[in-house]
């Protein structure tokens, strides 16, 4: 979204950005998400789904941010991932926040044997707390939304879809790129333009 405030001349205005630091998925990850989404959207359940395209693991939401915080915010994703290098995650198991029996938001989980993802998570914590964002006081969830509960509607149903699926199997990502994007929302959903990419390495 972006955002212009002047005050009665063109002497002060500001412009602002929706932003989100983010890891992004592989395409045949994505195409399998999607082809579960389909198999979700056969239940009863009263859920707003997420585009496939849209998904990825988020690391670090910005919110609305000063167009001319961009450079000194990508100088600071650049600290964050140094003396990273590429490794593999699995994106696999399905569940829902709080609790399957209260079901708000359905998820996938990321799964990483080495730990590597919650030390990125946190070097890019850090480095975007020096610039004035405040740090996330839960701790890091890696995972990927599917879906938003509107209503209790087919909440039963959902529930026990999710119990069964509990171990569904995505495939493995390799995490060797990490976007900084920013995202526009419009009536059709909300539109990622990728404002700098980083190469682990």
């Amino acid at each position: 979204m972006v955002i212009t405030i002047s005050y009665f001349s063109d002497k002060f205005v500001m412009t602002t950005i929706r932003s989100f630091i983010a890891i992004p998925l592989r395409a045949e990850i994505i195409f399998r998400i999607g082809k579960t989404q389909k198999e979700l959207r056969t239940l009863s359940a009263d859920v707003k789904w997420v585009n496939p395209q849209s998904i990825h693991l988020t690391l670090k939401f910005l919110g609305n941010i000063e167009e001319k915080k961009v450079e000194e915010i990508t100088q600071g994703i650049q600290e964050g991932i140094k003396g990273f290098k590429p490794w593999p995650v699995m994106v696999k198991n399905m569940g829902a926040f709080p609790s399957l029996r209260n079901p708000r938001v359905v998820w996938i989980g990321i799964e990483d044997q080495v730990g590597q993802l919650v030390k990125l998570q946190n070097e890019i914590e850090k480095e975007m707390s020096k610039l004035g964002f405040e740090e996330e006081k839960r701790p890091f969830s890696a995972h990927l939304t599917l879906g938003r509960v509107r209503s209790p509607k087919g909440k039963d149903e959902l529930a026990k879809y999710l119990l069964d699926e509990r171990e569904r199997d995505f495939g493995e990502i390799r995490v060797e790129r990490v976007i900084f994007f920013k995202s526009e929302l419009k009536p059709t959903g909300a539109v990622y333009t990728i404002l700098k990419e980083f190469t682990l390495r």
